[in-house]
């Protein structure tokens, strides 16, 4: 991750110009939630007040894709080969946009979600598929679909915290362990109640904290990224990131007991464990990504082919394709067995800074830093994709488990929210189904 980018309690974004300051969106009375029946009477799924500006929707986004900026720490005298080769990969695989596989269901507009370092992007998280976990501030909250209610999980201010202010630059949820990673190398675990229901609507946080300490010494020690894994024959796993050119592996059940350490030479940015738990994919500030053997800490290969810092990684399902994404706006999409790339994927505007696919292996899902996410087919061989098209900075995404949903949070000033999709299961669209 870039070391000058410093911290700041206002979100950074890939772009210097960032969209509320080229267009004035008038601050309008609103409703907590646009739904696809108002969709499909005209309203904009974000409440963006169209009618009422000097721009339409489609000129906008002539404008923005003409503009935005995308954020590169190499030059092409820095890198393995100049940019302008991409292009040629990336027409080698072609790609029809004609996917319809996640039709919009709502936009919850008081659910916001805020970007601590403009590089990191893993700060929504769903449990279910109407239980969604989000970053805003230096606190998370759980949002319920079914009680349409807003929960603070974890607040980081007060006497709860023996290291002091922390900022969230990354988080992580799985069953009732929430975990949150902060700029100083902050570690923070916390108990998820098992009725929510019962906090909802409470101004104090209801998680209960079980582990609050500094996993490193470091000065530029940020927490990147934070996986957790579950063994098939072991307890839950916690896989860090940070910034000090290491990646931990703890046990998170006997209060984060360090199990492996594995070094590197450049920062690590995200550590993607191979659904056998047998590998990593390890990515940072480097054009290669390693798979690394994660009982030993040792390289087993070396793929080289970015041509920028990534900080992006998922296996698939099935354990033989794991898939990269790069500040080269592009995800490659990689063979375990023979290390060889199958595949190059580009993105529109930005870096691909987050990457996820369904449980059973169906879609992949890549999300730039603003405006798009692209959902692929993996049963088409990645060759059909649907494309959701929005605005803003994109705070995360994640399908809950079983994938029957996808949430993209958008961390705008004026019109933050969570977006949320459902999944089509085959068939002819539906008269009340709506595209983005």
């Amino acid at each position: 991750m870039s070391q000058d980018s410093g911290s700041s309690d206002e979100y950074s974004s890939d772009n210097d110009t960032e969209y509320n300051d080229e267009v004035t969106f008038q601050t309008l009375p609103r409703s907590d939630r646009v739904t696809k029946e108002d969709v499909m009477k005209g309203k904009d799924p974000q409440g963006i007040p169209w009618h009422e500006l000097d721009t339409t929707r489609e000129e906008y986004r002539k404008n923005r894709l003409r503009t935005y900026m995308n954020y590169e720490n190499l030059n092409d005298e820095q890198r393995p080969v100049p940019a302008g080769m991409l292009a040629l990969e990336i027409a080698r695989h072609r790609v029809s946009q004609k996917g319809e596989y996640y039709t919009f269901e709502s936009n919850e507009r008081r659910l916001k979600s805020s970007i601590v370092h403009f590089q990191l992007r893993n700060l929504v998280w769903a449990t279910t598929s109407h239980d969604v976990f989000v970053t805003h501030g230096n606190d998370i909250f759980h949002y319920s679909y079914v009680s349409e209610e807003i929960t603070p999980i974890l607040r980081l201010e007060g006497p709860q915290l023996s290291v002091g202010r922390v900022q969230i630059s990354t988080m992580s949820v799985h069953g009732s362990t929430c975990l949150a990673g902060g700029f100083y190398g902050d570690m923070i675990c916390v108990r998820i109640p098992a009725d929510l229901r019962s906090a909802a609507g409470a101004s104090d946080s209801c998680g209960e904290v079980l582990f609050c300490e500094r996993i490193t010494t470091d000065e530029n020690a940020i927490t990147n990224s934070i996986s957790l894994h579950e063994p098939s024959n072991g307890p839950l796993q916690a896989v860090i990131s940070n910034n000090d050119c290491a990646v931990r592996v703890t046990d998170v059940e006997t209060g984060f007991t360090l199990l492996h350490r594995m070094l590197f030479t450049w920062p690590v940015n995200y550590t993607a464990v191979s659904p056998d738990g047998k590998l990593a994919c390890v990515v940072g500030d480097s054009t290669q990504a390693l798979l690394v053997d994660v009982s030993t800490g040792q390289s087993v290969a070396e793929c080289n082919q970015h041509i920028d810092y990534s900080f992006a990684a998922a296996w698939h399902p099935g354990g033989n394709i794991f898939a990269t994404g790069s500040q080269d706006k592009t995800t490659r999409l990689w063979d375990r067995r023979t290390y060889r790339c199958l595949a190059t994927l580009g993105g529109h505007i930005g870096s691909i800074r987050s990457i996820r696919f369904t449980d059973d292996g169906r879609y992949m899902a890549m999300a730039e830093p603003a405006d798009f996410v692209h959902v692929f087919d993996v049963n088409q061989n990645w060759h059909v994709a649907q494309e959701i098209d929005l605005f803003g900075e994109i705070a995360g995404i994640s399908f809950c488990p079983g994938g029957e949903s996808l949430f993209v949070g958008v961390a705008d000033r004026t019109y933050g929210s969570m977006l949320q999709f459902k999944r089509r299961r085959g068939g002819m669209l539906a008269p009340q189904d709506v595209l983005l």
